[in-house]
C-alpha cells in the first residue's frame, strides 16, 4: 500500500470552543477522496494553563455526532509530546485542533515517481506566514492584470 504525503495542521481558536464550521469542508474533502484523516485531537488550555486533550473517541453526545462522518478510520497516532508542543504555542483560555491528514490525491503521482525510478529526496509544507505573503502577491498581480485588461477594453 502506498501512503500519500502526510501533513499536520494546527488550527487555533480563541476561547475553549469549537463551532464545528470546519467539519463540513473536512467531510467534503474526505468524501471526494482528496484527503484521508489519520488523526484529530482537540486541545484546550484553560485560563490557568491547564491542558486537556481529547481524541474523537473521548467525545460524547452531540459533539461526537458532529464529528461522526470523519471519525471512522482514525488511527490515534498523536503522542503526549505532540499535545505539549501544540499547547505551548497557544495562549491560556484557548483551544486548538491538531489534524493529521494524508494527501490521497497525490498517491498516483507518488507511485508514478517511484515506478519511474524517482526517489523522493525532500518535501515539506510552506509556513502559514509565507503562504499569506504569496496570497498577497497573487492578489496584487491579479489586480494589476485586471486594471490592464480594463485599460485595453477602453
Amino acid at each position: 500500500m502506498t501512503l500519500g504525503p502526510l501533513e499536520y495542521v494546527v488550527v487555533g481558536f480563541e476561547g475553549n470552543r469549537f463551532t464545528g464550521k470546519i467539519l463540513a469542508e473536512l467531510r467534503a474533502a474526505k468524501e471526494k477522496g482528496i484527503i484521508r484523516i489519520i488523526d484529530l485531537l482537540l486541545i484546550m488550555k484553560d485560563e490557568n494553563g491547564n491542558i486537556t486533550a481529547m481524541e474523537l473517541s473521548d467525545l460524547s453526545g452531540e459533539v461526537a455526532e458532529a464529528f461522526g462522518p470523519i471519525a471512522g478510520d482514525l488511527l490515534e497516532v498523536f503522542e503526549p509530546d505532540d499535545v505539549e508542543a501544540v499547547a505551548s504555542n497557544i495562549p491560556n483560555n484557548s483551544s486548538a485542533g491538531l489534524l493529521l491528514i494524508e494527501q490521497t490525491w497525490a498517491i498516483p503521482l507518488k507511485e508514478a515517481i517511484l515506478n519511474a525510478g524517482g526517489i523522493p529526496v525532500a518535501g515539506g509544507v510552506v509556513r502559514p506566514e509565507v503562504v499569506r505573503m504569496i496570497e498577497a502577491d497573487i492578489a496584487a498581480q491579479a489586480a494589476d492584470k485586471n486594471q490592464a485588461e480594463v485599460k485595453v477594453a477602453e
